[in-house]
Parts: C-alpha cells; sequence; structure tokens
C-alpha cells in the first residue's frame, strides 16, 4: 500500500513518499517543491553568475544575464558529479529533450561543482556516449549552488535539481531530487515553461 503524505517544514515543502508494509515504514524518496520560494511567497531571484563552461569542447564564460537576453528561460540543473552514473542518466534525459527545450526558446544548463578541466575529461570518455547539446557549467566556488541551497553538507557536491529561471531572473519553480531513482519530469518541466 503507498501512501503520501504532504507536509510543510519551516524551510521549505516537502513532498514524501513511504511505503507502509506489515506495520513498517520505509521511505521510498524525497522530492523537494519549489523550495525556491522564500518565507514571505516572493520568487527567489537567480544570481547573475558567471561561470566557466566545456560546450563542443571549448571552453567559455557564460552569463547568466546574456543568456536571457537570447532566451525566453534558462532551465539550470545540478548534478552531483561527474562520472557518476546518477549523472549520465540525468545529461541523457536533459539531451534528449533539447529539441522540446530549444522549441520552447529555453536554454538546459547542466551545473556541478566539478572544474572546467573535470567536464571536459568527463565529455572525452566514452562511457557517456553521446556529446551533450547544451553547456556544462562550473560552480567550483559553490557560490550558485549555496544560492540555491543545493549543496549536500557531508559531501559537499551539488544535490541534483532543476530550477526554472525567467527573463527577469525569477526562478519560477524548483524541484531538488533526493533519491536518485527518481529522474526529472521533462514533460512537468516543459509544462511550467509554456505557462
Amino acid at each position: 500500500m503507498l501512501i503520501t503524505d504532504i507536509y510543510t517544514p519551516i524551510d521549505n515543502e516537502v513532498r514524501k513518499r513511504r511505503r507502509v508494509e506489515h506495520g513498517e515504514q520505509q521511505e521510498l524518496s524525497c522530492i523537494g517543491i519549489n523550495p525556491a520560494l522564500q518565507t514571505n511567497r516572493v520568487n527567489m531571484v537567480a544570481p547573475d553568475f558567471n561561470c566557466s563552461s566545456v560546450f563542443n569542447n571549448e571552453l567559455n564564460r557564460l552569463q547568466l544575464s546574456v543568456l536571457l537576453s537570447k532566451h525566453k528561460a534558462v532551465i539550470l540543473f545540478f548534478y552531483e558529479c561527474d562520472f557518476a552514473p546518477s549523472a549520465c542518466n540525468d545529461l541523457q534525459r536533459i539531451n534528449n529533450h533539447f529539441d522540446r527545450f530549444q522549441s520552447l526558446n529555453t536554454l538546459p544548463l547542466a551545473m556541478s561543482t566539478d572544474t572546467e578541466m573535470v567536464h571536459t575529461a568527463f565529455l572525452n570518455q566514452s562511457a557517456l556516449g553521446f556529446t551533450p547539446s547544451f553547456p556544462l557549467l562550473s560552480d567550483t566556488t559553490r557560490s550558485v549552488s549555496r544560492h540555491f541551497n543545493v549543496i549536500n553538507n557531508e559531501t559537499g557536491l551539488a544535490r541534483r535539481a532543476a530550477f526554472i529561471i525567467d527573463k527577469t531572473r525569477q526562478v519560477r519553480f524548483s524541484f531538488v531530487l533526493e533519491d536518485n531513482r527518481i529522474s526529472h519530469s521533462m514533460d512537468t518541466i516543459c509544462a511550467i515553461v509554456r505557462l
């Protein structure tokens, strides 16, 4: 039997699913639902970050305001680290839906705390199996990850998350995935971008 509890802790709204079997409860997953809302219910404003990136085997710097001047929105995906199985899965899902994002005049970005050199090595390894159609950003100072509150305090790595940022740099919606068995819902993300 599957029971879904919805509760609101002090910091943000969270939905948890629990499985109840023979009187025992096992936590299955945890998804943060729109933790980008501040306590007074005003949307969080994304910092105008300027990060190193790797795209098509070239190292560049990307600034959020410049990207938003060319696109309706940016979807900022955080992932744990290069070479992790969850990173390969997340990047492949983003790449598979790149044309959908492009049709919505939206640019996906993937960010981790790895350096641009680690990104380059990761993209050149054969296990990934494809070249992403979007840039990988480096947040080596962890300033962007801290702003979005996605740093795992135990590992220092970013947690898996997605933030939809509009032209005014307001975060319209966000998802934080605490369970590696859960994938980003690209249908939900595209539906929110269309609004």
